[in-house]
């Protein structure tokens, strides 16, 4: 068999599903693809596809007129465009994704697009797609519109204010208690295992897991390991961190490991094809485990982070900001975010010392939170601080 190479296709991924569209003319040539990276390329080899390819290849590249949604979602995902050009490689992605979606409007008037229009827009993709996505096509078009109105592309943003369909959980991700964690790390297979190691010492995202490598893994004087990295959400340029001393010793008892291969593997040892994948199957043990019984419902690999943050706050007294430079977060109100509860921990811990040891001074109520705080650290098995 000759393999042919299908080029100037872009491919964006969202919620692990794939959207392939062709470069130079803008038309979707595969929407909504579930599946591994292999899979996507053997669906890509099928007669259809490649007979789709090179009729979309041949057309002249898709022209919108002046004034309309196709026109302004040119400009936006162009270089022309600064708030485009400034997101995370993984936003992106899913913004692109978001923009493909809409493509059958995209000859509507800007001046048609009402916020009953909108709404209509919004209740039709949570039957094709799902609530969260139909939030993420409303983010989208109010940053898309927002930035064309500031240049005069548009009259005002319809999609400003749209409410949302799915309402978050402020607990969600939740920290992990200290019994959760020595369960959880008694029964995972040793490759997620990993994956939690590296969540819980460190606060990674999943992202993060699937691509830090031993490269990133360097000598430190003050803590005698770190690591370095880049990280993919916020572009952060060498992110450094101490790695814990659990770290440490989990890490040099690893058999499966290369110079420059990656740390965290799936079970045969190769790398995980995303962090889809992985927080997929993180997921399923976790709830396998959850209907044991052996933990608590909400158990999360993101609620790691959270772990994580939590036990900064909770041992050395940390500001939002020294937090959320822990976590590698430019912006403190997620080192707030993170430890909300922790907060009002201390409070009560607090309020509770001044009961204690009667009324005294701010000095001595904050002495006695440094006092529970040290005991915590030094009754704390699982405290990586």
């Amino acid at each position: 068999m000759v393999k042919v190479r299908l080029r100037g296709l872009k491919i964006a991924r969202a919620r692990g599903k794939y959207y392939i569209y062709v470069r130079a003319t803008g038309e979707t040539l595969l929407k909504g693809f579930e599946g591994s990276k292999a899979d996507l390329i053997k669906r890509l080899e099928q007669p259809d596809m490649i007979g789709g390819y090179n009729v979309r290849r041949k057309r002249e590249p898709v022209s919108y007129p002046e004034r309309t949604l196709g026109w302004l979602a040119a400009w936006y995902q162009s270089e022309d465009c600064p708030e485009y050009g400034k997101l995370a490689v993984a936003t992106r992605e899913d913004y692109d994704a978001a923009l493909a979606y809409l493509e059958p409007e995209y000859d509507a008037p800007l001046d048609s697009i009402t916020e009953a229009s909108l709404y209509q827009v919004r209740d039709e993709c949570v039957k094709k797609k799902w609530p969260a996505f139909a939030d993420k096509v409303m983010t989208v078009l109010s940053s898309m519109f927002k930035a064309g109105t500031k240049r005069g592309k548009m009259g005002s943003n319809p999609a400003r204010g749209i409410d949302r369909v799915r309402k978050s959980d402020p607990n969600a991700n939740r920290e992990w208690q200290p019994a959760e964690w020595q369960a959880v790390m008694a029964l995972a297979p040793a490759h997620l295992k990993t994956a939690y190691m590296i969540a819980r010492h460190l606060g990674y995202r999943s992202q993060s897991i699937v691509a830090v490598g031993w490269k990133n893994y360097q000598n430190d004087p003050r803590f005698r390991m770190c690591f370095r990295m880049a990280h993919r959400k916020n572009r952060e340029d060498q992110h450094w961190l101490p790695a814990s001393p659990q770290l440490q010793k989990y890490l040099a008892g690893l058999k499966v490991r290369t110079k420059d291969g990656l740390i965290a593997l799936r079970f045969n040892g190769k790398p995980w094809e995303s962090p889809e994948q992985l927080q997929k199957q993180s997921s399923n043990f976790l709830a396998k485990l959850t209907a044991k019984g052996l933990v608590e419902p909400g158990l999360t690999l993101h609620g790691l982070r959270a772990t994580f943050a939590s036990e900064i706050k909770r041992v050395t007294g940390a500001t939002d900001d020294q937090v959320a430079a822990a976590l590698g977060d430019r912006d403190q109100r997620m080192g707030a975010h993170y430890t909300r509860h922790v907060e009002q921990e201390n409070r009560v811990a607090i309020a509770f010392f001044s009961l204690m040891m009667g009324t005294g001074t701010e000095r001595d109520l904050e002495n006695g939170r440094v006092q529970v705080f040290q005991i915590e650290k030094n009754t704390n098995p699982n405290s990586s601080l």
